[in-house]
């Protein structure tokens, strides 16, 4: 693990921007609030029963949340939230959903367009090699998604894929790649896992050739699960060691959001839990990404069950479950090797999940051997009963790396009553020109995303981040040169919603290669 320097750098956020009350005042806001939710064991907010005037209801009226079944389905145990108003946020989140929504199918064919367009030049040579290869008659449609040289927007945008080796005086604390003949040792997890999130975004073909030719590690397998609930094959996730035979290594990297897909920007900021036993208040998105079974926030084991489903459609593979039947056979192939999970965006929602729900379901043979949880941009999945129960019950270091307003660790919104969504692990937070700071347990600037004060400070970060863009390769060399592709990126959809164009994974690999870490204590 890389030294982390002391700074008499202020905090972006320090405990001074924090609220003091006095004990008595704590108390009674926790009688105020927490009653609220206590006999709840489930609060789904389905996005496409929602009615446009009942959201404004909320907004407009404060009309009690449970007060319309087209929002809200709590469970018919105690109606505990029924005195308890709209919120802005929850209206916000159901317009943002139903806007997602809406846009669903031109997001969709829009973003098959721009992929073929972008790969057609590339796999062309650009557009002098389009017309040269017409001319020789060796022009290449690529319509095949699943081809190994196929790249989404987000390896467009960021095609690199060599994993970076550092001298001891590298410029980057973070903690550093030292890879031989095949191995990867502690010191390198997080080049090893930034990298891995970003290509999880790829098929399988293309993450089988950059592991095993470009890394020179051992490929295990590509799973795409299956979703019961959106009843298709929404999670995708890869396994790899660091060696073949007697390997130190074992990990597991998740699929994030996929830009042009609003059904994840959707999950992403969905206000709607379940409990799930001694787990707390978890998101209902993120359980279903990983394998759930029923919307059933009393029983945990009917919910979420130890073993696997027994109707699953044939050809096809639950997320947790198959993930914990490869973990098992590579522990018992490998006695020496660690686990390490990692995921960015909803990826690393996932990373999160997925030990503890091994956790719940006392898996101790592999979280005894789970190494280490990173994730990338990720966003919040439980409440604080649920960061407690993962602190006490997974021992493996947690870190979670926020870069700028990135709008997606802002979200699910923090909305208590109603939603009370938490961030746990150790934060490491990245400003300006990948400046980093250890929050520990707090929050990043701007928490929620939607505080105005912080409108200007954005917008000044989003132009930052482009002229960055333009310059940094005459400082940190030309591997951090990036494409017309990239810029454009930056320029259109970092200028118009700046958190967005903050989330590509393109900035959390320059992070861990470039950046300085200061602890909070300066």
């Amino acid at each position: 693990m890389g030294t982390l320097l002391s700074s008499h750098h202020s905090k972006p956020y320090s405990a001074a921007h924090q609220i003091h009350l006095p004990n008595q005042h704590v108390v009674q806001l926790l009688l105020l609030f927490l009653p609220r939710t206590a006999g709840v064991q489930k609060l789904i907010m389905p996005p496409e029963k929602a009615r446009l005037v009942d959201i404004m209801s909320l907004l407009l009226l404060r009309r009690r949340v449970t007060s319309c079944n087209t929002l809200v389905d709590s469970g018919d145990q105690d109606r505990v939230l029924d005195n308890t108003p709209g919120d802005l946020l929850v209206a916000l989140t159901q317009l943002i959903q139903k806007a997602l929504a809406a846009a669903y199918y031109p997001a969709k064919w829009f973003g098959a367009v721009v992929e073929f367009l972008l790969n057609f030049v590339a796999v062309n040579g650009g557009l002098f090699g389009i017309i040269g290869s017409i001319m020789r008659c060796n022009l290449v449609i690529p319509l095949d998604r699943d081809a190994p040289n196929f790249r989404t927007v987000m390896a467009l945008v960021d095609g690199r894929t060599e994993l970076k080796p550092s001298p001891p005086a590298a410029a980057s604390d973070m903690w550093q790649l030292w890879a031989k003949n095949g191995e990867c040792t502690q010191g390198g997890t997080f080049e090893v896992t930034v990298m891995a999130a970003k290509i999880a975004y790829e098929n399988a073909a293309y993450i089988e050739n950059v592991v095993a030719n470009v890394w020179g590690f051992n490929f295990v397998g590509y799973y795409s699960c299956w979703n019961k609930f959106l009843e298709v094959s929404a999670t995708q996730a890869f396994v790899m060691t660091d060696r073949g035979k007697d390997a130190g290594m074992v990990m597991v990297a998740f699929r994030g959001t996929q830009v042009f897909s609003t059904q994840d920007w959707s999950t992403d900021v969905n206000l709607s839990w379940l409990r799930l036993g001694g787990m707390g208040h978890v998101h209902a998105g993120f359980l279903k990404a990983l394998g759930l079974q029923e919307e059933d926030g009393e029983d945990a084991a009917r919910a979420f069950p130890r073993d696997a489903p027994a109707v699953v459609p044939a050809g096809k593979v639950v997320a947790y479950y198959e993930l914990r039947r490869v973990l098992r056979e590579l522990l018992a192939e490998h006695p020496r090797a660690r686990v390490v999970v990692t995921g960015h965006s909803l990826g690393g929602a996932l990373a999160v999940l997925f030990p503890a729900v091994l956790a719940l379901h006392g898996e101790g043979d592999i979280l005894g051997r789970l190494g280490a949880v990173h994730t990338y941009g990720q966003p919040r999945v439980g409440d604080e009963a649920f960061v407690d129960f993962f602190q006490a019950k997974v021992a493996a270091a947690y870190w979670r790396v926020v870069y700028r307003y990135d709008v997606v660790p802002r979200v699910p919104f923090d909305a208590p009553p109603v939603a009370g969504f938490s961030h746990g692990g150790t934060c490491v937070y990245y400003d300006g020109w990948y400046d980093g700071w250890v929050l520990g347990g707090e929050e990043v600037p701007n928490p929620n995303y939607v505080d105005p004060r912080h409108t200007p400070s954005m917008y000044r970060g989003a132009m930052g981040d482009l002229l960055k863009a333009m310059f940094l390769w005459v400082k940190a060399r030309g591997e951090y040169r990036e494409g017309a592709v990239s810029l454009l990126y930056r320029a259109a959809i970092g200028m118009l919603v700046p958190g967005v164009a903050s989330h590509s994974p393109r900035d959390y690999v320059n992070a861990v290669r470039l950046g300085r870490i200061r602890t909070a204590a300066g």
